[in-house]
Formats: structure tokens, sequence, C-alpha cells
């Protein structure tokens, strides 16, 4: 019973905490609110570059405005998104650290969407061809951007 009546006051102030302070660190919902009419609209959401992408998807309505559980989803899709493009990337290296041949700690691996970019110096064409084709292959990569550079 305790623990039900915990998951309850949790969830009753977790919209709360969401209006106050997003845990990605901007203003959270009250704080991006400029007019205070208790609904965000595009322009307010503009310089959050996520949750401006997002917009569109998250405005439950389609009334061109956010509510506290718009505003909510969106960051939720938004964290989830991270959670995937961390794992990528570490696979991503994992696997290199595996790879016979591939210098991994040349090697620079940025994820984001699903998108692998790789950057740094390698000292052939070989290398590079190969570590594109090690990123292509770990599960959840949509795509590779190999801007290794031959040295």
């Amino acid at each position: 019973m305790k623990r039900l009546v915990i998951a309850v006051c949790i969830a009753m102030l977790a919209p709360a905490a969401w209006a106050q302070k997003s845990p990605t660190g901007n203003a959270g919902f009250d704080g991006l609110d400029k007019n205070r009419d208790g609904f965000l609209g595009k322009d307010e959401v503009a310089g959050d570059k996520e949750m401006a992408k997002r917009f569109a998807k998250f405005d439950g309505n389609k009334d061109g405005r956010w509510t506290l559980d718009d505003y909510i989803k969106a960051h939720k899709d938004n964290d989830e998104r991270i959670t995937s493009d961390t794992a990528i990337t570490t696979k991503v290296k994992t696997k290199f650290l595996t790879e016979k041949g591939i210098p991994s700690t040349a090697i620079s691996v940025e994820t984001y969407e699903s998108t692998v970019q790789l950057s740094g110096f390698v000292a052939t064409a070989a290398i590079k061809e190969q570590a594109g084709k090690v990123a292509a292959g770990v599960s959840g990569v949509k795509e590779v951007k190999n801007s290794l550079v031959v040295k």
C-alpha cells in the first residue's frame, strides 16, 4: 500500500517538476511561457532546437500551441532519442575497440538521430573504408557520415 501511495504522489508531482525546469536544463514550461497564458506557442519554443523540431508532432489537438502535457511528451521523445543515440555511439566505439586494424582512439564518433558521424585521422584509405563499414554494421545505425581524413 505504501508503494502505491508513493507512486501516486510521484505521478502527481511530476508535471509540476516539468513545468518549473526540464531535465535538459532549460527553463522548463513556465520559463518558456513568455505571455503567461498557460500554453506554449511555436515562437516560445523556437529557442530550443529540439523542441521546435517536435512542435507539430506533439501539438496534440493541432491548435498551434502546446499544453504542459504536450511539452512533457516532446521532452520524453527527445530523451529517448538521446538515449538511443548514446547507445549507438557506445556500440560503435566498442566495435572499433574489438576490430583489428582500426585505431579506435584516433576516431571520434558522434550520433544524432541514428546517423553516425566519424571524424579524425587515419593512416590509409582502407582503414577509413573499414571503419565506415564497421559503423554501418552496428544495429540501430541508419546512416554513416565518414569524415575520416587519410593522413
